[in-house]
């Protein structure tokens, strides 16, 4: 068995997509940075601390993007005894959390500019409506945060019986049984790294994005797929094996 294991046919990575991210992402860190820079030299505190709270919120999904393309995320999971549970990664549940902190800083930096020092725009030459949407922004960004922090944390598990899955859109439990095949594609939409459950007689179920649970989503992949072949080594969920070899990527990709 290979620790490089394959990509599962039909995943796409959407380096381009990713890619552009990365490079706003960079760009807004690398601007504020300077913006940071400039305000502390000019003895304007109150710019610098909100240029440097913006270098933050861009830097976050820099480390992420680079995290999850390199494989390099923590492994959230627990065994129990009876089966094997992954979490969401932590950083991308609070993605939603950074999301609302952009819209909230972005609305303090247009509306409270003018009162830094002259280092940002002044929104008071800006129309009215302009400002009442730069208020909606923040609330909703408000809103996003707290929504996101009380959400429960997205996971799946792995067990002698079947598999257990729940996120934000979709839950569904299904015994190993029922399972007619495991595949990486097959589905309409634009999931990243699926893995996709064909039950008999009934709907795909599908995990959106391996990666979000295992830096290794390809093992992952092939992980489910073993321990769906072979019923005698699902006793490996319970007692920790499974997540040695997970760790390790020591799964056939058949």
């Amino acid at each position: 068995m290979n620790t490089q294991l394959p990509q599962p046919h039909g995943w796409n990575n959407r380096y381009r997509l990713f890619g552009s991210m990365l490079a706003i992402a960079a760009l807004g860190g690398i601007y504020f940075t300077v913006k940071t820079v400039v305000a502390t030299a000019h003895g304007h505190w109150a710019a610098a601390t909100v240029a440097a709270v913006s270098t933050t919120i861009f830097v976050i999904p820099t480390v992420w993007i680079v995290l999850m393309f390199t494989g390099r995320g923590r492994l959230r999971a627990n065994v129990d005894g009876t089966g094997t549970a992954l979490a969401l990664a932590t950083g991308i549940r609070w993605l939603t959390v950074w999301f609302g902190a952009v819209l909230v800083a972005v609305a303090g930096y247009l509306m409270f500019g003018s009162q830094m020092g002259g280092e940002f725009p002044d929104v008071r030459a800006r129309s009215a409506a302009f400002f009442a949407v730069t208020v909606l922004g923040a609330v909703l960004g408000l809103v996003a945060m707290v929504r996101a922090g009380r959400r429960p944390r997205p996971g799946l598990r792995l067990s002698s019986a079947g598999v257990e899955f729940h996120d934000a859109v979709t839950a569904f439990t299904l015994p190993w049984s029922d399972v007619v095949n495991i595949t990486g594609t097959g589905v309409q939409g634009k999931n990243l790294r699926p893995i996709i459950l064909w039950p008999h007689g009934g709907q795909p179920a599908v995990i959106a994005n391996a990666s979000l649970y295992a830096p290794n989503g390809a093992a992952l992949f092939w992980m489910i797929r073993y321990y769906w072949l072979t019923p005698a080594a699902r006793g490996e969920l319970g007692n920790g094996v499974a997540l040695q070899r997970l760790r390790a990527g020591q799964f056939p990709a058949i």
